[in-house]
């Protein structure tokens, strides 16, 4: 069956890049793209009319966590309940009686609450993180797999890990930060995130991809991420990691080997295409974290990452809320440095995630052309295909896969246009995504997931949410008193 959209704009690409076309038609049958442009000759079996629509690619986000709710709770310094590093005696009490997660029904809840807002949202291919407590070397296994089948069952394309680490955090009696490291447990579980991919890899028609992902670099020892860097060779599968993502990792990097985090993995060969390096808010080149035994900022982590064909996993607004930036999004394109956009944490909105890369671009270089609309849809689109290792993905050309979003531009907030993508970057929201497609199968329709009781999910959801937050012991910086 064929399905003809024809939209007032579509983003086609050309073989290098996107262009638009200015009332343009997509045609699509089964799960591919059959083709893009105008005037189109065959007899669909459908058509759309997608008037006042941009048509687009679906995005890939590169980093979101699909089963974690309480992310709001952390915003404005709150959510830690006065806790901080435990001592060592407490560590090992907390190794054997790991943080408290999402599981059963609540986990069930919240998976299908996140993978409904991702959809809703425009990801049509979601790398999902995972939640990751504060103790235990892995999460419990039942997480990966309800992400698995939550995100099976609503027809979306992801990427699914079974997170893992062999060190945690203690304070030693002087106060200081130590790590407790075990590296038997680590590949313990790292056997258990391959055991994890060797089931589930493309899986439900190819929409169920692996990966793995040594969760933080600074709790992950060198051997550990030696056998990560093979595991992932034999078994084809893409690496993720959150890296230089804090100042103390940088020290701890600069402690421990004497190099960068990203001067340390270069060295030891563990970036690679499809390597996924989240954040590296701290590099060599960022004037807070300058080049080890000088105040010179050196651009060569930079360019060791263009070198590799390593990807940056950008999540701005996450870190603009502790206040935070990358340096600088303009210095890693302008060296060449391939870069996919993520949400993080929660809300799961694309469009507003491209919105804060701008505007944090911008403000770092304090040029108002530094970075544009079109880089980070880029990079929300190509960016993430190229990451992923899938020139399928991220663009709308015969044979590429059928995932597409129409987006609705008729709205009094996205009234004026001139350049359809500025007025989705600048003025649109995720509400303005009306129609998502992925594999050729509708999946939001009319701004709705079929099948799904939104306000029902919504109460449920919160009702889990505010459980785990009761367990974890997460509590209020303020009163529900009168203000």
């Amino acid at each position: 069956m064929t399905t003809l959209i024809r939209g007032s704009w579509v983003v086609a690409f050309d073989g290098e890049k996107h262009r638009l076309i200015k009332d343009g038609e997509v045609a699509y049958a089964d799960d591919r793209v059959t083709y893009v442009g105008k005037n189109y000759q065959g007899t669909p079996d459908e058509v759309i009319e997608a008037k006042g629509r941009l048509i687009s690619p679906g995005f890939i986000n590169i980093h979101a966590v699909s089963n974690l709710c309480i992310t709001h709770f952390r915003i404005d310094g709150a959510g830690t309940g006065g806790r901080g590093l435990p001592d060592k005696e407490q560590l090992m009490k907390n190794l054997q009686n790991p943080s408290p997660y999402f599981s059963g029904k609540d986990l069930e809840t919240s998976s299908l609450f996140s993978f409904v807002e991702l959809l809703k949202g425009g990801s049509t291919t979601i790398v999902e993180i995972t939640a990751f407590g504060t103790t235990g070397m892995q999460p419990p296994r039942e997480q990966a797999e309800i992400l698995s089948k939550t995100a099976s069952e609503l027809g979306a394309r992801a990427y699914i890990s079974h997170p893992y680490t062999d060190a945690k955090k203690f304070r030693n009696e002087r106060g200081e930060t130590e790590y407790y490291f075990d590296e038997s447990l680590g590949l313990k579980a790292l056997d258990d995130a391959v055991d994890f991919c060797k089931k589930h890899e493309k899986t439900h028609d190819d929409r169920i991809r692996t990966m793995l992902f040594p969760y933080m670099f600074d709790a992950c020892s060198s051997g550990l991420l030696a056998e990560t860097r093979m595991k992932a060779d034999e078994l084809d599968v893409p690496v993720h990691m959150h890296a230089a993502q804090y100042l103390p990792e940088y020290y701890e990097s600069l402690r421990r080997y004497g190099k960068t985090p990203v001067h340390f993995l270069y060295d030891s060969g563990f970036l690679k295409p499809r390597t996924i390096l989240t954040h590296l808010l701290f590099t060599s080149l960022n004037p807070h974290s300058p080049d080890p035994g000088t105040t010179i900022m050196n651009p060569r982590d930079i360019n060791i990452l263009a070198e590799t064909e390593t990807t940056l996993g950008h999540t701005p607004l996450v870190w603009i809320r502790v206040g935070l930036s990358l340096y600088s999004y303009a210095k890693f394109r302008d060296a060449g440095v391939n870069i996919g956009i993520g949400t993080d944490a929660w809300p799961m909105d694309m469009i507003m995630e491209m919105r804060s890369a701008v505007y944090a671009g911008k403000l770092n270089e304090r040029s108002r052309t530094a970075v544009t609309a079109r880089d980070v849809y880029n990079a929300s689109t190509l960016g993430g295909a190229r990451a992923l290792g899938r020139n399928d993905l991220g663009r709308l050309a015969p044979g590429a896969k059928a995932d597409i979003l129409s987006i609705d531009l008729t709205g009094f907030h996205t009234a004026l246009i001139d350049d359809p993508i500025k007025t989705l970057i600048y003025f649109a929201n995720q509400n303005d995504v009306e129609t998502v497609i992925v594999d050729g199968k509708t999946v939001v329709e009319d701004r709705k997931v079929p099948g799904i009781d939104q306000e029902k999910l919504a109460v449920e959801a919160n009702e889990a949410n505010q459980r785990y937050r009761l367990k974890s012991g997460i509590e209020y910086p303020w009163s529900f008193e009168p203000l």
